[in-house]
């Protein structure tokens, strides 16, 4: 069993880059293997079981004899050690000769003083004491638990690789280390012990090459600053004007030719560094507030229409630990007060489509945790990181959709919530199709169309 043991072992000490075991254990094998042929002896006592030390009383509390020889040392070299014994042959002879003696004289010494102890001692190994039970108890029912909210992991069948506790979801390059690294470090191992072992075509203490797998503690790259794509494209353009200088000396260039096609991956005209340019939301008010009057108290209406990111961004977790209690205890109490004074709300979601041209100006915002959302999951200590993934809003929009339709039941209210291109309403409405399906990636257009329906349905005023 410890030799099978170890061999499981060997190949993630090659994954995951751990020279000096993936190097020695190899070899600590193949001296175990050929053990029965080359040292009898040795191999038949290990067979009867004489390879731990038993120090106390206590059941299954046995210790290596390498972990007992360590002890051993440390009895005889007290608090100087062995400092300053290698550099004096006489002296390190002495101590070799006579450590063994020190230390069965100073055992037989303390097993005479505390011989009284051991016939009363406890027998128990030390994990069977009720505090140890109690807690082991207690921690197998929080995994219990946690097991039951997300559901059983060996019968996950997408490709995620999620934490029970943060409930972090590993991007792309950890889910291909977790699927792969087994595999690269077997082969690895079988390479190590053919070359260096079997066929010796290669020295033991070659340099193994390092794997550097991209697993869970791996830090997202950084993009570059605008300064610094600014100097790379300085930087191409003198290398190209350098080229072409060189290339005109030896023969007639048509530089107008040259000039008339774009010598950039990205035109500069049309892009910043690779990205679409942008144009600035806030030149549009200036236009909308010369046609609009401006009013300094909120209108009575019937109806109104809520942006739910806009919401989700203005209301931070506070002291909330979980996303149950987010949604109980901050999101649906908002509404529930803007439901006091009108007979219909429509909560409306932006949607976040892959290949979206607001791609680009989503990612200028930064780099998020992907995470999965669920009641007993805890809230992320940073919420503007955790709302920069696309994938955690859409998790977060349908999670606190289902809190507030299951809450809602005043049947002289209405609730009408947008999910992806489909609608939700509460009591149901008997015609949805001025409203969905709809394809609107953005809750501004889809809230003008939803403002509309409501127009149809002769709402006497919205907000």
């Amino acid at each position: 069993m410890y030799l099978d043991a170890l061999t499981e072992l060997v190949p993630w000490f090659h994954a995951l880059d751990h020279t000096h075991y993936a190097r020695w254990i190899p070899v600590h094998l193949k001296d175990m293997a050929e053990l029965t042929t080359k040292q009898p002896d040795v191999a038949r006592k290990f067979r009867e079981g004489h390879f731990t030390v038993q120090k106390t009383q206590r059941v299954f509390s046995s210790i290596p004899i390498d972990q007992a020889h360590e002890q051993n040392n440390a009895c005889i070299k007290g608090d100087g050690g062995a400092v300053g014994l290698t550099d004096n042959p006489s002296a390190l002879r002495r101590w070799m000769v006579a450590g063994p003696e020190v230390a069965r004289v100073i055992e037989e010494f303390q097993d005479g003083n505390q011989h009284w102890r051991r016939q009363t001692a406890d027998t128990r190994h030390h994990d069977q004491t009720p505090s140890v039970q109690a807690s082991f108890v207690k921690d197998v029912h929080s995994l219990v638990g946690v097991i039951e909210e997300m559901g059983n992991p060996f019968e996950e069948e997408s490709q995620d690789v999620v934490k029970l506790d943060t409930k972090e979801i590993a991007g792309p390059a950890a889910v291909e280390t977790v699927m792969n690294a087994k595999r690269i470090g077997q082969e690895q191992f079988e390479a190590f012990t053919r070359e260096c072992l079997l066929d010796r075509t290669k020295a033991v203490d070659d340099p193994i090459p390092r794997n550097k797998l991209k697993v869970f503690s791996t830090s997202t790259p950084r993009s570059q600053s605008k300064g610094q794509q600014q100097l790379a494209s300085v930087k191409n353009d003198r290398e190209l004007f350098a080229r072409l200088y060189i290339g005109c000396q030896t023969r007639d260039g048509n530089l107008e030719e040259f000039f008339r096609h774009e010598n950039q991956a990205c035109p500069p005209a049309l892009s910043d560094g690779g990205s679409l340019c942008t144009g600035t939301k806030n030149d549009l008010l200036t236009c909308l507030e010369e046609v609009s009057d401006a009013k300094t108290e909120t209108p009575v209406t019937t109806c109104i229409v809520l942006d739910g990111a806009a919401i989700v961004q203005m209301l931070k977790p506070a002291a909330s630990k979980t996303f149950e209690e987010y949604a109980q205890q901050i999101f649906i109490p908002y509404m529930s007060t803007k439901l006091q004074t009108v007979s219909r709300l429509d909560l409306v979601w932006d949607t976040y489509l892959a290949d979206s041209l607001k791609g680009s100006t989503r990612a200028k915002r930064g780099q998020g945790v992907r995470r999965r959302v669920v009641a007993a999951a805890a809230i992320p200590g940073n919420w503007q990181n955790f709302l920069r993934v696309d994938s955690n809003k859409t998790e977060l929009f349908r999670f606190l959709s289902a809190a507030l339709m299951e809450w809602f039941d005043q049947e002289d209210k209405q609730l009408v919530i947008t999910d992806g291109e489909a609608v939700l309403s509460k009591p149901l409405l008997p015609d949805l199709t001025s409203l969905a399906p709809c394809n609107h990636e953005e809750a501004d257009s889809r809230m003008l169309l939803t403002q509309a329906s409501m127009d149809t349905m002769q709402y006497s005023s919205g907000l």
